[in-house]
C-alpha cells in the first residue's frame, strides 16, 4: 500500500518536473537563440552524430558483451536514444560554457528525440501498448509545447520571462526532489536485493560504464574549442530522462521493473559522475577568477 502510494506520488512529480523543466528551458532562450547553432553546421553535425549514433552504439556494444536481461537492455537502449537533457544549459553556466548555445542545441536534440523515439520504442520495449503516433503526441504535449510556449514568452517579453523563471525553477527543483525522495525510498527498500541480485549489480555497473564512455567518446569526437567539447560531452552523458520517463509512464500500461531500474540507475549515476566533473571545473574557474582579481589589485 505504501509502495503504491509512493509510486503514484512519484509519477505525478515526474509529469510536474517534465512540464516545469521544459517550460523553464524555453524561458531561457529566444527564437534567435534557437537558430544560432545552425550557423555552425559542424557543431550541429557532431552533436547529432554523437547523441543519435555514437551513444546508441555504445549501448548496443555493452548489451552485446555484458550478459543482461531483456528488460535491462531495453531500459539502456531507451535512455541511449533520448537526447537533449534540459540540465545541459545549467552545466554550461557552471563550467563557463556558452549557455545559449548549450540550451539551443538541447532543444534541437529534444525535437529530434521526439520525432524518432515513438517509432523506435516498439522495437525496444516488448509488449508496448501504445501506437507510435500516441507516443509522439505525448512527447509533443509534455515536452515540445512547454518549450515553445516558454520561448515565445521570452521572445515577446524578457521581463516576464525573468519573473517567471525563478518560480518555475522552484517548482522544477521541488518536483525533482519529490522524485528522488519517492523513488529513492523505493530504491533503498530494495537496495539489498538490487545490490546482491545479478540484475541490480549489472544495472549499476552498466550505468557507470555507459555514462563514462558516452562522455569520453563524445569529448574526443569534438575536436574544436574546449568549452564546446565539454558541452557536447556533458550533453551526451546526461540523457534526456524526461523523454524516457514520458514514454514509460504515459505510453505503457504494463511497466516492467527492470526497465525503469536501468533508466533510474543511468540517471542517478550520470548525476554523480557529471557532478564530480562539473565540481572540479567550477572550482578551477573560481580559483582562476580569484587569482585574476588578486593579480589585478
Amino acid at each position: 500500500m505504501v509502495d503504491s502510494l509512493l509510486y503514484d506520488i512519484g509519477k505525478v512529480a515526474i509529469f510536474t518536473f517534465v512540464l516545469a523543466s521544459m517550460f523553464l528551458t524555453g524561458l531561457t532562450v529566444t527564437i534567435a537563440d534557437l537558430v544560432a547553432p545552425f550557423r555552425n553546421r559542424r557543431l550541429v553535425s557532431i552533436s547529432v552524430v554523437a547523441n543519435f549514433i555514437i551513444v546508441p552504439l555504445i549501448a548496443l556494444i555493452l548489451i552485446s558483451i555484458i550478459p543482461m536481461s531483456q528488460e535491462l537492455a531495453a531500459g539502456l537502449l531507451l535512455v541511449s536514444i533520448a537526447a537533449g537533457a534540459p540540465s545541459t544549459g545549467k552545466l554550461a553556466q557552471l563550467t563557463g560554457g556558452e549557455v545559449a548555445r548549450a540550451v539551443s542545441l538541447t532543444i534541437l536534440l529534444t525535437i529530434i528525440t521526439i520525432i524518432i523515439m515513438p517509432f523506435l520504442v516498439p522495437f525496444i520495449l516488448e509488449g508496448a501498448q501504445a501506437d507510435p503516433l500516441n507516443v509522439l503526441a505525448s512527447l509533443v504535449e509534455l515536452i515540445l509545447l512547454p518549450i515553445l510556449i516558454g520561448t515565445l514568452i521570452r521572445s515577446r517579453s524578457r521581463s516576464i520571462a525573468e519573473r517567471l523563471s525563478p518560480i518555475v525553477d522552484i517548482i522544477s527543483n521541488l518536483s525533482i526532489a519529490v522524485i528522488f525522495l519517492t523513488f529513492g525510498v523505493l530504491f533503498l527498500a530494495r537496495l539489498g536485493q538490487i545490490v546482491t541480485s545479478t540484475s541490480g549489480a549489472l544495472a549499476i555497473f552498466v550505468a557507470v560504464v555507459f555514462t563514462l564512455l558516452a562522455m569520453g567518446v563524445t569529448y574526443l569526437l569534438g575536436g574544436f574549442e574546449r568549452d564546446a567539447r565539454q558541452d557536447l560531452a556533458f550533453g551526451a552523458g546526461f540523457r534526456n530522462i524526461t523523454a524516457a520517463l514520458v514514454v514509460i509512464f504515459a505510453s505503457f500500461t504494463n511497466i516492467q521493473n527492470d526497465v525503469l531500474l536501468m533508466v533510474l540507475m543511468v540517471t542517478i549515476f550520470s548525476i554523480i559522475i557529471i557532478g564530480i566533473f562539473v565540481g572540479i571545473i567550477f572550482k578551477k574557474r573560481m580559483d582562476a577568477e580569484k587569482k585574476a582579481r588578486g593579480s589585478g589589485a
